[in-house]
């Protein structure tokens, strides 16, 4: 009767390989580093400057994060026209800049609820 036991040991193996390549293929890390780095230039930076990320030609007012993988960019292009952008976690380069306050408020990008996968 030991076919019982190797097969629940596959199982478990199965399992466990199945849980370390969902942590190697996720943008948790990416997420973190993002609202990382906008809460420490946001206490660096002068007050009269906007906290932004810069990402696919857009200053991102809003990050919106789909599990595993996904990331939705909400904010303004070049000419101040409302744009969006959505990436795989392995296709972001993006820049966390302080630019001088467009409005009467400061902006700094926000970080929406994780959507669960």
């Amino acid at each position: 009767m030991k076919f019982p036991i190797i097969y629940d040991a596959a199982i478990v193996a199965g399992e466990r390989q199945s849980a370390v390549m969902r942590n190697l293929m996720s943008a948790d890390a990416t997420f973190e580093a993002l609202k990382e780095a906008v809460e420490k230039l946001t206490g660096a930076a002068p007050q009269d400057h906007d906290i932004i990320i810069q990402a696919f030609g857009v200053s991102v007012t809003n990050v919106r994060y789909i599990k595993p993988h996904t990331f939705i960019f909400e904010g303004f292009d070049s000419e101040g026209n409302t744009a969006y952008a959505a990436c795989h976690y392995s296709q972001l380069v993006a820049h966390v800049v302080y630019v001088p306050k467009k409005g009467n408020w400061r902006v700094i990008t926000g970080f929406a609820p994780v959507t669960p996968d």
